[in-house]
């Protein structure tokens, strides 16, 4: 936890509210911090570069020729796209990534665990010699820009478990230590590239947010770069922030007993205790 969370929080206005917020800076590093002008938890977690396309066999960054947005029908498994720049497809990045695992969930098409279910008779679902393990086409070469298939494989889906299951369970850590849960969070605010085109439903349903009101969550974009401007062009931006960065009580996560415990719990879709999503119930039948 260093300068980029701290110039996110002096860009979004925690430290002068009385809503408790859940700030959540999304990329390699997910940085966390709860609360409001009185007092403030920050955590870092290693979500590693998942949110961001990397460690995904055909995983980009959210620019031109990424699938942002995907759709699966429920009757023959075949994913609607959108594509940054209306271009041919060349990969997909956090917030199609993310829309991915969600439709295949709510389809059948993977388990809990991020299994693909073998039993399903579909073109697009196969077994990957190469690697070991079965992947659902999302794109086929024919028509992609490069003539290579984009897909989404388990290793793919574990690695991407494994990245939201920290930022969930950091998020839940922070809310542990001063004895709250997720529905007495005022406002979540969602800074870091991702953000732009985020499906909050899909979110909650994988389990990377909190299962609140959608009406609660609002993005802001590059907040480490605006807080940064801010200091460069304000003596006032500049002190400010060296206060903000003495008045975060910062969490070491591997040092909390319940941590480890939290984070194996969140690696499923949704989550293990699925009370913790009850609007997720009826689609899902939890």
């Amino acid at each position: 936890v260093g300068g980029d969370i701290v110039a996110g929080v002096l860009a979004s206005g925690i430290w002068k509210g009385d809503e408790t917020v859940l700030f959540m800076d999304l990329g390699t590093n997910g940085e966390i911090v709860l609360g409001n002008r009185e007092w403030m938890l920050t955590c870092a977690c290693s979500a590693g570069p998942a949110f961001e396309g990397g460690e995904i066999s055909s995983g980009m960054r959210a620019s031109s020729g990424a699938i942002d947005e995907v759709k699966i029908d429920r009757y023959d498994l075949k994913p609607r796209i959108s594509v940054i720049g209306e271009v041919k497809p060349k990969g997909i990045c956090g917030s199609g990534i993310i829309d991915a695992i969600a439709e295949m969930f709510l389809t059948g098409i993977i388990d809990m665990k991020g299994k693909i279910n073998k039993a399903i008779k579909s073109d697009r679902i196969r077994y990957n010699h190469h690697i070991g393990c079965y992947e659902y086409v999302i794109v086929f070469g024919g028509e992609t820009e490069d003539g290579r298939d984009i897909t989404l494989n388990e290793i793919d889906i574990d690695n991407f478990l494994r990245a939201k299951g920290a930022v969930y369970s950091g998020a839940r850590t922070l809310l542990n230590n001063v004895g709250m849960s997720a529905a007495e969070i005022d406002r979540v605010i969602i800074a870091g590239g991702i953000g732009q085109n985020l499906d909050i439903k899909n979110s909650i349903t994988i389990g990377l947010l909190p299962d609140i009101p959608h009406d609660k969550f609002e993005f802001i974009g590059n907040s480490s770069l605006a807080g940064a401007y801010a200091c460069i062009i304000s003596d006032e931006a500049r002190q400010k922030a060296a206060e903000i960065a003495d008045n975060m009580t910062y969490i070491e996560l591997s040092a909390d007993s319940a941590y480890m415990e939290e984070f194996i719990s969140a690696c499923f879709l949704p989550h293990t205790d699925t009370t913790l999503f009850p609007s997720l119930k009826k689609a899902m039948n939890l």
